[in-house]
């Protein structure tokens, strides 16, 4: 008989930048996460609704749906309005930082996955290693 434990906490990250997002997803596997990815807001709004994840890490701009976009539609439907977002930039500005408030945190890239995955633990009161 074995034991399966408790299911691995699932991270979708939603990121344009194909070598980013091949490369922090792989980072957060290595943290024990299960990860997904999408390349653009709309194909992680969809991603979310069907996977439903525990977090969302979320790029602001890309192509097709932007992340500012992919966070009010996800806030307005009731399968992943209660799903936490971090929000990822290399822009940092008060402005940009502004069109994130609807986010449970932001991160600047390079992102720094031992503050992420800090954030994740104590969003979800998860004990911290």
């Amino acid at each position: 008989m074995t034991s399966t434990g408790p299911a691995p906490i699932r991270v979708l990250y939603v990121e344009d930048d194909e070598n980013l997002q091949y490369t922090l997803s792989r980072m957060l596997q290595h943290f024990g996460y299960e990860t997904e990815t999408a390349s653009n807001g709309k194909e992680g709004v969809e991603k979310a609704e069907q996977w439903q994840p525990d977090v969302i890490l979320m790029d602001i701009r890309m192509p097709i749906m932007d992340g500012i976009e992919a966070i009010k539609v996800l806030r307005a439907n009731p399968k992943t309005a209660a799903i936490p977002i971090f929000m990822l930039s290399a822009y940092t500005d008060a402005k940009t930082r502004r069109a994130c408030a609807d986010a449970d945190a932001f991160f600047s890239k390079p992102p720094n996955i031992q503050r992420i995955d800090a954030k994740i633990k104590r969003t979800l009161k998860l004990p911290e290693a």
